[in-house]
């Protein structure tokens, strides 16, 4: 009978160790609330004016956060090494319809090697070093930048840098370093960003991103250079966009200051949902900067959040059309936590047309369809 127990217990230590070194968790974002927008909307048949600005009222999903739902799980392997992977789908709560264009798993979807001084190998859909989103951002949400982290809607830094914007590249392999001395750092390349790879390899679009921060006490500083290079389909004198983002912040304890510039070049294969939603036909690219200075100020017990950017484009004349889509993005919101996976927020943010454009192109794309205003209360859980 003794040894009967005995057995069972040391079976019963086996398991538990067994379990402990292979773990799978369920987690995700639930962010709903009630939002105003107005933005131009076509009037159909209407020559005169074909776009007017017009607004709604309605329930909507993922102002603070895109909602999500996600498995990662690990298993140590010895010697310092864990396999790990993520699988990470976006929905709309308002709706019930899945996100990223109906992908099961369209936030990321990525598996591999871990190990404590070698840093994380992964191949599969992951969001770039410089998305501001995802597992191994190192910029506006990993390093701090956006006071936003890239979300609260139109009010995000993926307003006006558009790597920020989410940037997701299929067929993909990264590795991130760990962190040494508050210094960290990573690259990704994709064989193709955008669905499976093409024969042969030169119909595909390749993207390229390395990044770094330092974060010590205080202070943060970051920079990534993404670089995607134009398929041999893609229009002749396509050139391959490349895109800079540098960024800072400072914790004052009382205040924390954010600021971050970008260049864009050749923005033709990526854009954000507010650069380069209309284009004058022929007109395979343009340039532009972007600049972003914002606050973050701790508020009984939550916290304001505000920041100014601006989109300054590079203007592109020809013959028969002028094209400078400037444009200015504030917004300012306020976040307070009712418990440590609950919180309320409540935001506000308009993006206004600053740029030119000529009469030709003014006719089929009026520059009312980028002025914005959006307001949002709602309620975020963590899961």
């Amino acid at each position: 009978m003794k040894k009967s127990l005995m057995a069972l217990a040391v079976l019963g230590a086996m398991s538990s160790v067994a379990t402990a070194q292979s773990s799978v968790t369920l987690y995700g974002i639930v962010d709903v609330g009630v939002q105003w927008n107005e933005q131009g909307i076509a009037q159909t048949g209407n020559t005169t004016q074909p776009y007017k600005q017009d607004s709604t009222f309605g329930v909507n999903s993922g102002y603070q956060s895109g909602s999500r739902f996600g498995l990662r799980g690990s298993e140590a392997l010895g010697r310092g090494w864990n396999a790990v992977f993520t699988l990470e789908g976006g929905y709309d709560v308002d709706t019930g319809m899945s996100g990223q264009g109906g992908r099961l798993f369209g936030r990321q979807a990525w598996a591999g090697l871990q190990h404590s001084a070698a840093g994380t190998f992964v191949l599969g859909r992951v969001a770039t070093v410089s998305s501001g989103t995802g597992s191994f951002d190192l910029f506006a949400s990993g390093a701090g930048i956006d006071p936003f982290s890239t979300g609260w809607g139109i009010n995000g830094l993926n307003s006006t840098f558009i790597p920020s914007a989410a940037l997701r590249e299929d067929n993909s392999i990264l590795w991130q370093s760990p962190r040494w001395a508050g210094f960290q750092f990573g690259a990704n390349y994709s064989f193709n960003i955008n669905g499976q790879e093409l024969t042969p390899s030169g119909n595909n679009t390749n993207g390229l991103t390395i990044g770094g921060n330092w974060m010590r006490g205080p202070f943060a500083v970051a920079v990534t250079y993404d670089v995607l290079e134009a398929p041999d389909t893609a229009p002749a004198g396509t050139d391959d966009q490349k895109m800079l983002q540098l960024g800072a912040t400072f914790d004052f304890k009382i205040v924390k200051l954010h600021a971050a510039y970008a260049t864009q070049d050749n923005i033709s294969i990526v854009n954000t949902a507010t650069i380069g939603t209309f284009r004058p036909t022929g007109l395979i690219g343009y340039d532009n900067q972007a600049y972003m200075f914002g606050v973050t100020v701790p508020l009984f017990g939550g916290k304001i959040l505000a920041s100014y950017q601006y989109s300054d484009a590079d203007n592109v004349s020809t013959p028969t059309y002028s094209f400078e889509p400037d444009y200015s993005v504030w917004g300012i919101g306020y976040e307070y936590p009712f418990s440590r996976r609950t919180n309320m927020y409540i935001g506000y943010g308009q993006a206004e047309w600053d740029g030119t454009v000529s009469a030709t192109v003014q006719a089929t794309s009026p520059s009312e369809r980028l002025d914005r205003k959006q307001f949002a209360l709602g309620i975020r859980h963590l899961f």
